[in-house]
């Protein structure tokens, strides 16, 4: 029977990057394996960069797994038959908690015969923890980011500390520390998925057989969760742009992203580019005003057409996002460069309502 693995963290903790190094892990140690991203919207940088990978890749959208349980499952249904894989590996909203209870409990006790859970992990930004995380009171939560952030990392009985390679070892180490006075039930792992380091222990372990003891449940109000996810607005979009004198792919990223550095976006919580052009690909992205190229396959040279997929998840009005795209379009332009087939939407999640509670 397929096996599922379910990634949980917040936006920007580098699961997309973690999902597909961990597809391609499998696929070398001899297992199939398949992805189902997940977002608030459509038109999702991290589908696109999966099937460019050449991995079978599906996507839920319009709420996360909890909310769009029946979609989910059937979700896992589809590529189980379609393409067989033996893992499947599925990335949760980043803005999403109490996974445990409202997906990974429900899929044990009444659809055993669909899937068989292998693991729920949560995967951690080592540097945005000892960072951003460590002025926020995760301990005694209150305000509804802190309430969000403290209930991911402490209903995860595995916890997964990501982007190792920006740290040296007393960070991780104080990363570590900190965690575990929030979580010292959790097993911890560390790991970079830019540089395979760990990633072989983890997976190893999850292979092997991870913990499923999911039967602790931390408390979560939902009021409060609610206002946590309507702080940010969330922008999809995708179009295609051309230059007479051709266009430059990592220029273009590199304007993209200096964009972003507006005050009228507020904190910009995670924005990913993915630059798809006949030369290869490119995804480059922001975490917290931290901007960093996570996939290139494409040479130095300009090419005529490119394809772009941004998507924004910051801390104003989905209104706002969407103005700043448009009048970066304009700017663009005035640049010589055009743009067509421009689709895109913008919105702040609905309240979640879990299908199973």
């Amino acid at each position: 029977m397929t096996k599922l693995l379910l990634l949980g963290g917040f936006l920007g903790s580098g699961k997309t990057t973690f999902m597909i190094a961990g597809a391609k892990y499998l696929e070398k140690k001899g297992y199939k394996a398949a992805v189902i991203t997940n977002d608030q919207g459509d038109t999702l940088v991290d589908t696109f960069y999966s099937r460019s990978e050449g991995i079978a890749a599906r996507e839920v959208s319009g709420g996360c797994f909890c909310c769009r349980f029946p979609d989910f499952l059937n979700t896992v249904r589809e590529i189980s038959l379609q393409e067989n894989p033996d893992y499947i590996i599925a990335e949760a909203v980043g803005s999403c908690t109490d996974l445990s209870a409202t997906v990974v409990n429900p899929l044990k006790t009444f659809h055993s015969d669909v899937v068989e859970v292998a693991g729920f992990v949560t995967l951690v930004d080592a540097r945005r923890m000892l960072d951003d995380f460590s002025r926020m009171n995760l301990s005694h939560p209150v305000e509804p980011s802190e309430v969000l952030i403290s209930h991911q990392l402490r209903e995860s009985s595995v916890l997964v500390l990501s982007k190792t390679d920006l740290l040296n070892r007393d960070e991780l180490e104080k990363v570590e520390d900190m965690l575990k006075v929030l979580n010292p039930r959790a097993d911890f792992f560390a790991c970079s998925s830019r540089t395979g380091e760990g990633m072989d222990t983890l997976l190893d372990n999850i292979i092997r057989g991870l913990s499923l003891d999911f039967s602790f449940r931390v408390d979560l109000d939902y009021d409060v969760y609610a206002r946590a996810e309507a702080e940010y607005g969330w922008y999809n979009g995708s179009w295609f742009i051309s230059r007479d004198e051709a266009v430059s792919p990592s220029e273009l990223s590199f304007i993209l992203m200096e964009s972003f550095d507006n005050p009228r976006l507020g904190y910009v919580a995670h924005a990913k580019v993915f630059i798809l052009s006949p030369d290869g690909v490119l995804k480059v992205s922001n975490v917290g005003g931290r901007v960093q190229a996570d996939h290139i396959t494409l040479s130095d040279r300009d090419v005529q057409n490119v394809q772009v997929v941004l998507n924004i998840r910051s801390a104003c009005s989905p209104e706002v996002i969407g103005e700043h795209v448009q009048s970066l379009h304009e700017s663009l332009s005035e640049q010589g460069y055009q743009i067509r087939d421009y689709e895109w939407d913008a919105l702040v999640p609905s309240p979640p309502e879990p299908y199973y509670s």
